[in-house]
């Protein structure tokens, strides 16, 4: 019998996709062929009635329809039978931390190498997966910036390093090869993303903060106080290494009217 996950995931593989991606889309074409083999409906019919039975959220929708898209254009070899031009996400505006929270979050830390990891999401605008990945190479602590190497999209870019943050740096670095990863465990392995994301947790319930953010909050804080300081989208959009200026654009209307200095016009 044909192995159409395992193909699909080897195709991925080849044209270079980043592993959440694969494990995302071979995820839902998986349910996806479970659903095939269960069901009596006709190709363009099976694909709607198994869209709609996917009722987590619009964006798990749109990931299926994705998937199943793609599955059909590199291991079918032909064009999908279902149609689907959009689909309506609700846009919804994330909660945003002001610095004092922020600061409360991070003084809740007692471990400096953890408050350091935790520090770079809002001080350099990183993802989880970024900030474990950093390498000591990637540190300019005279210019103040730092690499981030094959990113999303498979991309690099240049950040802010908080000048806050340098003699840790020096500390964490001293007589290390520039090669290593900078965060390393105990037995000398890289932290992992749920490891990161526990440490915030674990902060976050120290505090009295009603508000519920995540590990991703902080990326967010980063892009709107920086807006808020009166910088520039299309430099905030390079920052945080957007491939859209329409995807920077939400953190205008995050950025708090009075840090921007807007006044009412009555």
């Amino acid at each position: 019998m044909r192995n159409y996950l395992g193909e699909f995931i080897r195709e991925l593989k080849n044209r270079n996709y980043a592993c959440n991606t694969i494990r995302t889309y071979s995820n839902h074409i998986k349910h996806f062929l479970t659903f095939s083999r269960e069901s009596t409906y006709e190709p363009e019919e099976r694909i709607s009635v198994f869209l709609e039975q996917e009722k987590s959220s619009t964006e798990q929708r749109r990931l299926a329809w994705s998937s199943i898209k793609l599955f059909y254009e590199i291991v079918l070899k032909k064009e999908c039978p279902y149609k689907l031009d959009r689909v309506r996400n609700r846009r919804r505006l994330p909660d945003i931390l002001n610095k004092d929270e922020v600061l409360d979050i991070l003084n809740h830390i007692a471990n400096d190498k953890h408050r350091l990891i935790i520090s770079f999401l809002y001080g350099s605008g990183l993802r989880v997966s970024e900030v474990v990945n950093l390498k000591i190479k990637d540190f300019d602590l005279n210019n103040l910036s730092v690499k981030i190497r094959n990113t999303k999209g498979h991309k690099d870019r240049l950040t802010l390093l908080s000048e806050k943050s340098v003699d840790n740096i020096r500390k964490i670095i001293e007589n290390r090869d520039g090669n290593e990863y900078i965060f390393l465990s105990l037995y000398k392995k890289k932290y992992t993303i749920r490891t990161v994301q526990k440490i915030f947790s674990n902060a976050l319930a120290k505090t009295d903060l009603q508000k519920k953010p995540t590990c991703h909050t902080l990326r967010h804080c980063f892009a709107t106080h920086l807006v808020e300081s009166g910088t520039d989208i299309k430099t905030v959009k390079t920052l945080l290494g957007h491939k859209s200026i329409k995807t920077t654009m939400i953190y205008v209307n995050l950025a708090d009217p009075v840090s921007r200095q807007i006044q009412s016009p009555l």
